[in-house]
């Protein structure tokens, strides 16, 4: 009976510890694709800046970027952390951001992100649509892009901005 247990108990804790590890990765992986997805949107806010409905794809390159759904202003860490925890439930798809911060290398991946004044940091990933030049590490900047399905892990939504529409402005 005891060895049984102890199975049992093995068996909670290993499906526990899965569920962890599975559980801590970062919605933020992006693999830094210079190809345009083809994204499903299902954005239910009525100031979604595409008029698309669950079935129509977005395109970062027709997105119409004059019409912003959300104004990140620098310093606005509620903004960014409410973005951050719920863009990886879609909440965001289709909708276009305008964000300032400082643009981050994190490992293979590219950030948006704002000093929370404790020594910490939030923030999300974006993409360059069909560039790799991004902006040099640490560098304050202004991007204007469209939230969408993408990156590595399954789920994970990114920020995907046109050249164009990065500013460097320190």
């Amino acid at each position: 009976m005891k060895r049984s247990g102890a199975l049992f108990l093995g068996l909670v804790m290993a499906f526990s510890v899965t569920v962890s590890v599975a559980g801590c990765g970062s919605s933020n992986g992006t693999n830094n694709q210079t190809n345009t997805p083809a994204v499903n949107s299902n954005a239910a806010s009525a100031g979604t800046s595409e008029s698309a409905s669950k079935t129509s794809a977005i395109d970062p390159k027709t997105v119409d970027y004059s019409k912003v759904d959300v104004n990140v202003a620098f310093g606005d860490t509620n903004s960014i952390n409410e973005i951050a925890s719920n863009m990886w439930f879609g909440n965001y798809d289709g909708q276009v951001v305008k964000v300032e911060g400082y643009a981050e290398h994190l490992g293979s991946s590219w950030s948006i992100m704002e000093d929370k004044g404790d020594g910490s940091k939030i923030g999300f990933n974006f993409v360059l649509v069909g560039s790799e030049d991004y902006p040099v590490d640490g560098s304050h900047v202004e991007l204007l892009g469209v939230i969408a399905p993408g990156g590595t892990m399954e789920g994970a939504r990114v920020l995907y901005v046109l050249p164009e529409n990065v500013k460097t402005l320190s």
